[in-house]
């Protein structure tokens, strides 16, 4: 009988060890199939190894260009999640471009603090179906409600969103994150080489030899993007909208906004225009932190604190 104990209690806690393992196992898989079943997808491949499940592609409306990629952290506690828009003009663009160089680690390093991230396309305004830009923004909207919809079973707490963007994704996120009616989950906002705002009359404000209307008579092709941006003629109407500036006060998500362009004049010495300072300069960025102050809206940037610190110092409060 003692010959046999020693090796039956083996044999029992190799049984129970391998048991286990093998349940956690297929638990973790049952776990994927239950969100495979409520999402309509499968699970695929990363664009980088981690402790996650990406979902490739995800409709969230009916556009062609309504597709999103959601990055879902393998944990039982998910502190939040980050809402990408990836930049070009409305024009062009693809949220892949957000896997590459400092954008992918800014990823990876939310990933691996348990945050949720979702990175999504959106409606150029030179689309067949677009009505302007408004179309762009509201997809933004579109985007946030999906994800809401989906957080019990994707396991995301509530109210804790926070809109990221690059130059026109920066505009998606600052539109969405400013307005009353699109930003009550929503805790911060990440906007890198941002617009100002899309009332673009506002710009003349910040550039002393800028003038809209010079600018449509002068240049016929400029004339034809301002139309399909505003959807038409720029109207008072229109330029309320989109001043989403306009929208900041106090009880709004905090602002992170970083512009690294310093060039001060968007006229070049050929007198052409160089559009990554007319678009992405430091006055925009100026201009936003102007109108924080003004109305006691936090704010922060890359001279006080990176992106990740303050994505985890604003869902920590």
């Amino acid at each position: 009988m003692s010959t046999l104990k020693k090796p039956t209690i083996l044999y029992l806690f190799l049984f129970i060890l391998i048991y286990s393992c093998s349940e956690k196992t297929l638990q973790d898989e049952e776990e994927i199939n239950v969100l495979e079943i409520a999402l309509g997808a499968t699970a695929q491949t990363p664009p980088f190894e981690g402790s996650f499940v990406f979902f490739k592609d995800l409709s969230y409306a009916t556009g062609p260009r309504n597709k999103l990629d959601l990055f879902l952290p393998k944990s039982e506690k998910i502190k939040g999640v980050v809402l990408f828009f990836h930049g070009g003009a409305f024009l062009f663009g693809t949220k892949e471009t957000l896997y590459e160089d400092e954008f992918k680690d800014l990823i990876e390093k939310l990933l691996d603090e348990n945050i949720a991230v979702v990175n999504s396309e959106y409606t150029f305004i030179n689309d067949p179906d677009a009505e302007g830009v408004f179309t762009s923004l509201e997809d933004g909207t579109k985007v946030i409600q999906f994800i809401k919809e989906k957080s019990n079973i994707l396991n995301l707490p509530e109210n804790q969103f926070i809109l990221a963007g690059v130059s026109a994704g920066a505009g998606i996120a600052q539109w969405n994150g400013f307005r009353e009616e699109t930003n009550s989950s929503i805790k911060g906002i990440v906007a890198t080489i941002a617009q100002s705002s899309y009332d673009l009359y506002q710009w003349e404000q910040l550039f002393p030899n800028f003038s809209l209307d010079r600018l449509r008579k002068t240049e016929p092709e400029l004339e034809e993007l301002l139309l399909r941006f505003y959807n038409g003629e720029p109207t008072p109407e229109k330029a309320i909208i989109l001043d989403y500036r306009s929208e900041m006060d106090a009880d709004d998500p905090a602002l992170y906004v970083y512009n690294p362009v310093y060039e001060e004049n968007f006229i070049t010495s050929e007198n052409t225009i160089d559009f990554n300072v007319l678009f992405h300069s430091y006055k925009h960025a100026d201009f936003l932190r102007k109108k924080a102050i003004e109305v006691g809206l936090e704010y922060s940037g890359a001279y006080q604190e990176s992106p990740l610190d303050f994505i985890l110092r604003t869902l920590n409060k």
